[in-house]
């Protein structure tokens, strides 16, 4: 696996991160300073639930899992990282360590910020932390809107909620969602057992509502998945 080798190998994924969007360049590089690069093999952990946080990260590529531990000692998947996405903010500003595990689904490269000299740097610039709060918060909403999903949708609304989440109007053509080899892990995340998310995306392929490679899921009829949401739960 290629290496991050420069400081613009560690800014530009920064840079493009919803997370660092509101930085400067001259900021981008002073938090360069205290970066470096991580690459993990798939299924190795980055860290476990509890334990300090030392970083906050941004996937330059490749797919990471976060989940916990539920009283059956089994690990739930919450949440599925893709390449752009942030994850372990929120640890950094609760100073109560990492609220899951993390681990790579897939050959992942990541940055890693290291999250002492973060919160230093953001003492000296308010406005940052504030913007970065304001990122955070928005991610904390979508969130509480996923579990509504479970709640109060069917299994096909439900995977329909996930792609349209991740579906871009603007880019129509890009992927809208990485479908892991552990279809348990996307299913977890969605709510749903393995048989009947591979059950609903069957299904909708053979609609021509989506199409599929081994590894990503394209929408071909956003309006069929929409029109789907306004039916009633059966």
């Amino acid at each position: 696996m290629s290496r991050l080798a420069s400081v613009e190998d560690l800014i530009e994924p920064l840079r493009h991160a919803t997370l660092f969007s509101c930085y400067s360049e001259t900021e981008l590089q002073e938090v360069s300073h205290f970066s470096h690069a991580v690459s993990l093999r798939a299924e190795e952990v980055l860290f476990r639930e509890s334990e300090p946080c030392r970083a906050i990260y941004c996937v330059v590529d490749g797919l990471m899992k976060l989940s916990v531990e539920v009283p059956d000692h089994h690990a739930k998947t919450v949440e599925l990282i893709e390449s752009g996405q942030t994850f372990a903010e929120a640890a950094m500003f609760s100073g109560q360590g990492y609220p899951v595990t993390a681990s790579a689904v897939d050959d992942s490269r990541l940055v890693a910020v290291d999250a002492y000299t973060l919160m230093r740097y953001l003492r000296q610039h308010p406005e940052l932390t504030w913007q970065m709060l304001a990122v955070m918060s928005r991610r904390l909403h979508q969130l509480v809107g996923q579990i509504k999903t479970v709640a109060l949708h069917n299994a096909e609304q439900k995977v329909a909620t996930y792609l349209l989440d991740h579906f871009d109007p603007d880019e129509p053509e890009r992927s809208v969602s990485h479908l892991p080899n552990r279809r348990s892990d996307l299913a977890s995340v969605i709510g749903l057992t393995t048989e009947t998310l591979c059950r609903v995306v069957a299904s909708f392929r053979r609609r021509g509502w989506i199409t599929t490679t081994d590894s990503a899921i394209f929408i071909q009829a956003p309006g069929a998945l929409q029109d789907l949401l306004s039916q009633p739960r059966r």
